[in-house]
């Protein structure tokens, strides 16, 4: 009999992950793939200190009891891959004892730095293959890992999840005029308070964690704050805006700072109209000034928020433009081929795109 390629993928599989969206695209090109949803293995977390020992206790034996599960299917199952999104909970010696079941070790990358207490560094050398989302990470991964061993493939957007909910929103049928996607950052937050505090007063809402605890003063405190959104509901929410503004995390201690993430995908594939932080990498994704616009300062925000809400007619022709950009080449159902393509080159011997 032939087999199908196998794989085994611990990840996060809600509606609008990245892993989502790339075990769809394993699927579609003939893979067989057992998830592992790290969710089910995770705990939370109290106040108090005696409970916050227990809950130590509870998370380790979480992450045994989780190690356990990606050890068992691998032994059942023979995988070809074993692909992790970031390494939670994986150390060098679990990959050690994954290969020992034949399969071959694959990372995804979707993050702009690797300082987490769940994820270990020290694994990455074990990784047959490293996928960065981030240009700027890989010069020091091939330094450590070695260039044959590390590749670039940009974040997506879930081609089941993100995508318009209405054939068309007219001008009178845009909810608010503005949208920021996204969880709370105090460098995020320095960038919308200093942008809106240049403008009357637009309607504003702002989808995700962490908002209404931080953003407590004006001119923030104005704004709609429903928590996170995901799935139809985020897709909803970033059509119905007339603008959708895409500011990421901000520099970090190491330096390195998000040019792009899956906001900059998913709101073309929503059909929302995007202003964007201006850097070279965005601008090697889509056409500014024909599919989107980009900003450098608070001012430029302010200024290019007054001017596109005043030409409906162009934002909505730069909306098509950017989706047909965007739709379905920036899908992570693409992602996912050009993933099959580099462990067919490096690592196995497979057939398709």
């Amino acid at each position: 009999m032939k087999r199908s390629p196998v794989m085994v993928f611990a990840g996060e599989f809600w509606a609008g992950a990245s892993s989502r969206g790339l075990s769809d695209g394993f699927r579609d090109l003939g893979w067989a793939v057992q998830e592992i949803d790290q969710r089910d293995f995770s705990g939370k977390a109290s106040g108090r200190l005696a409970l916050r020992i227990a809950s130590r206790l509870t998370r380790q034996a979480a992450s045994d009891a989780y190690r356990g599960k990606v050890l068992d299917e691998c032994r059942a199952l023979r995988p070809d891959v074993f692909l992790t999104i970031k390494g939670v909970g994986v150390t060098a010696e679990f990959l050690h004892e994954i290969k020992e079941t034949g399969a071959r070790t694959v990372m995804y990358y979707p993050d702009y730095h690797f300082s987490y207490p769940s994820v270990s560094a020290d694994s990455f050398g074990e990784y047959d293959l490293f996928v960065s989302t981030k240009t700027f990470q890989l010069a020091h991964l091939e330094s450590v890992l070695g260039p044959d061993r590390v590749a670039y493939v940009p974040h997506g957007y879930v081609d089941a999840v993100h995508r318009p909910v209405f054939d068309r929103v007219s001008e009178s049928e845009n909810c608010v005029d503005l949208l920021y996607p996204g969880n709370h950052s105090a460098y995020k937050q320095r960038w919308l308070e200093s942008a809106l505090a240049g403008l009357p007063e637009p309607s504003v809402e702002i989808v995700g964690n962490r908002w209404r605890e931080h953003a407590v003063r004006e001119p923030l405190s104005r704004c709609r704050m429903p928590g996170a959104r995901i799935g139809v509901a985020y897709a909803e929410a970033i059509q119905t805006a007339r603008i959708n503004i895409a500011v990421h995390t901000g520099p970090t201690a190491s330096g390195w700072e998000d040019l792009v993430s899956t906001r900059t995908f998913e709101i073309p594939a929503c059909k929302g109209f995007m202003l964007h932080i201006d850097n070279d990498e965005v601008r090697g994704f889509f056409k500014v000034g024909e599919e989107i616009d980009v900003f450098s300062t608070p001012e430029e925000l302010a200024d290019k928020i007054r001017f596109y809400l005043a030409r409906p007619e162009l934002r909505s022709q730069m909306i098509e433009r950017a989706y047909a950009r965007c739709v379905p080449a920036y899908g992570y159902k693409s992602c996912a081929a050009a993933i099959h393509r580099l462990v067919s080159e490096r690592l196995l011997s497979l057939s398709g795109a």
